[in-house]
């Protein structure tokens, strides 16, 4: 029972399924712009598309040509990969567009290559089971993490699996598969001035994560009770209070998630910039819907460790 918790907790999902292959057929020159294509053509302009797509998706992870052993997937499956693990343009997201004012008040804070800002709205139950849900009150938000979670490893809202963090109701916490954080509240401090040598954070960069399974259900429920140390509070989450400058730790470590789409059964953390990484964000204010206004920038970043999994009871 408590191995089956365990498991359960840390979001590890084993399923069977069987990889279909796909015959390779020659792709036909392109119809010239303008010219009416057929539906042959058009299902094969489609593909290529998709391929490209998947193509950068592969690239920005992991920036090689990652593709070489897809081609024995379905197209289906190439095209679901791509919108579950895309990262969102800006005409999808301009709805959630930080106001000039505060681009502005930290434009050069902002050219930092691990800078960015951005807005987050509470959950409101899109972003389920891998994809965005086609209620009406999800459809502005139709790209994977629905507009409440975020990777800062990535700079880019993502599906909640794999995000950083997530906006419940008033809470920011993490929700992602094989990932632990703490989290801490440093006060109304700027910042641009946080450092590694700022108070409250040596206990985050001291931290040494844990190698197996159940320590880190440990950690989870000893931080669940929030840690006190140095006169700061450790927890799983903080309120997204404005005018309030946090911290945190997210280890997003490597592993195996696997899922089964289409037939098709693969690890998930394949599609993940998996990283250790130290971020210090703050809240610069909160709208009346909830949605949260937060800039940011990642104090150190380093290869995420390796989890030591329960080995499976012999019968």
């Amino acid at each position: 029972m408590y191995r089956s918790r365990l498991l359960i907790y840390i979001c590890i999902v084993f399923a069977a399924a069987a990889a279909a292959g796909i015959a390779q057929t020659p792709q036909p020159t392109p119809t010239p712009f303008g010219q009416n294509e057929t539906p042959l053509e058009k299902i094969r302009r489609q593909d290529r598309e998709h391929q490209r797509l998947q193509q950068e998706v592969y690239n920005n992870l992991y920036g090689q040509d990652a593709l070489g052993n897809s081609s024995r997937f379905t197209k289906l499956w190439r095209a679901k990969m791509v919108e579950l693990y895309r990262e969102p343009g800006k005409k999808e997201t301009r709805m959630l567009a930080p106001e000039n004012r505060y681009t502005s008040r930290y434009s050069e804070f902002l050219k930092n290559d691990d800078a960015g800002i951005f807005r987050l709205i509470p959950d409101q139950g899109c972003d389920q089971k891998g994809s965005v849900s086609a209620a009406p009150k999800c459809l502005k938000y139709n790209f994977p993490g629905a507009g409440s979670s975020y990777s800062f490893r990535l700079g880019s809202y993502r599906l909640r699996r794999l995000a950083d963090i997530s906006y419940f109701r008033t809470t920011i916490l993490t929700r992602g598969v094989l990932s632990g954080a703490i989290f801490v509240a440093l006060g109304d401090i700027p910042v641009e001035a946080v450092t590694l040598e700022t108070r409250g954070i040596s206990f985050l960069s001291e931290y040494k994560p844990a190698k197996t399974a159940e320590k880190a259900l440990e950690a989870a429920k000893r931080f669940a009770k929030g840690v006190k140390n140095g006169g700061f509070v450790y927890g799983r989450g903080v309120y997204a209070t404005p005018n309030t400058t946090f911290a945190m730790r997210l280890i997003a470590y490597r592993g195996k998630y696997l899922r089964v789409e289409d037939g098709v059964k693969y690890n998930e953390l394949d599609f993940d910039k998996r990283r250790d990484i130290i971020v210090t964000f703050r809240v610069l204010d909160v709208d009346r819907d909830g949605t949260a206004t937060i800039v940011w920038k990642i104090l150190r970043e380093s290869k995420a460790p390796k989890i030591k999994m329960p080995r499976p009871k012999s019968k």
